[in-house]
């Protein structure tokens, strides 16, 4: 190892600086009593704090008026060694929420009276997405092992029920009271062979069969597509499109479907009013590639913070007449992709969901 040396306080300095400002994450520097001392550009950009001054502000009247950390999470970042998710509201679009992981660790020096912290910042934004992904892939491929086995259990007892039911109301024919009867049983028969029916279809979802797909193409054909849609006709649909790239790798019927339920949720979601459809592209960044964003905002009633969780959950839904499966298989067909999905929404406030497809790299299985 090359030993450095430095013959003025000043180069050290500069050096230390330049060591701060190549670090990947964000770096906010404070002394024993969280008075700020310094902050490299990336937690700045993080934070939000481009162009704000941090002289004579302690960190944590930074981290509580731009990102909003509570009281409570705030004494969590006083111990050391603490971690903290928290939500962040910023970035290129107004309104876009981010995840930023904040660790604590403490600075101390064996030859010197200082001391203090630092705490590094990291976008987490993808990662946060990707383990949601997963997590409701799990629950997902769980409803899909219930759907078969819950088809070959009930299937032949029903058959079984059905003919029962029709052998007993040809037996009452001349008897119009109990015959009524027997044709409400093989009704609700009927009614739940067509549910199970859903959850085969459900449980064999197709695989994507890739092939170029013209991006704008296939946004104005979905917006097409809703608008021939009874339900759409008080229904506005804006679009802007600022995507870079052209063409993406895909299932061209999957990618329309996904986008047909989406448009249709936001529509389904209110009487009359404005469905956004948006698009742009994402450049790749160390952790993470490339991406096609489609963003599909709606005026609606939102999502209750109690069913945010559960909305892509198969059979979930809060509408009346509805089967629960088209936001389940949006959230299939953008796992199919490679891709990932997620939903912003306060009740009374609208909704919009947000998709990521990989621009550039071939999906494989």
């Amino acid at each position: 190892m090359v030993q450095l040396s430095f013959e003025e306080a000043d180069q050290l300095r500069e050096f230390l600086f330049a060591v701060i400002e190549s670090l990947p994450n964000g770096m906010l520097f404070a002394d024993r009593d969280g008075q700020t001392l310094a902050v490299n550009q990336k937690a700045r950009k993080l934070l939000g704090l481009a162009g704000v001054s941090v002289q004579n502000r302690s960190c944590w009247e930074l981290l509580g008026r731009v990102l909003q950390v509570g009281q409570a999470d705030l004494a969590r970042l006083r111990k050391s060694g603490a971690n903290l998710l928290c939500e962040a509201v910023g970035g290129d679009r107004q309104g876009e929420k981010r995840y930023l992981a904040i660790a604590r660790n403490e600075l101390r020096s064996p030859f010197l009276q200082m001391g203090g912290f630092f705490l590094s910042v990291e976008d987490v934004t993808y990662l946060h997405l990707a383990e949601a992904q997963f997590d409701r892939q799990r629950r997902f491929e769980a409803m899909q092992e219930m759907a078969v086995c819950m088809s070959q259990e009930l299937k032949n007892p029903l058959g079984s029920l059905e003919l029962f039911a029709s052998m007993l109301n040809r037996e009452l024919r001349d008897d119009p009271d109990n015959q009524r009867i027997t044709a409400r049983m093989i009704s609700a028969i009927h009614a739940m062979d067509h549910l199970l029916n859903n959850y085969v279809t459900f449980a064999s979802l197709p695989e994507p069969r890739l092939g170029p797909v013209v991006v704008r193409r296939l946004l104005d054909d979905a917006v097409a597509q809703v608008r021939q849609l009874d339900k759409a006709a008080n229904v506005v649909f804006s679009c802007q499109y600022a995507h870079g790239r052209e063409e993406i790798v895909g299932d061209e019927a999957l990618l329309r479907q996904l986008l047909f339920n989406l448009l249709l949720n936001g529509v389904e979601s209110m009487q009359g009013g404005e469905v956004r459809l948006t698009s742009r592209s994402l450049p790749a960044e160390e952790s993470r590639p490339s991406y096609l964003e489609i963003r599909v905002a709606d005026q609606g009633g939102g999502i209750a913070a109690k069913d945010l969780q559960r909305i892509f959950d198969p059979f979930f839904t809060t509408k009346d007449r509805a089967s629960g499966l088209g936001l389940a298989a949006a959230h299939y067909i953008v796992g199919a992709h490679h891709g990932l999905i997620r939903q912003e929404s306060r009740e009374g406030e609208g909704a919009v969901f947000t998709v990521l497809l990989p621009e550039q790299n071939p999906i494989t299985h």
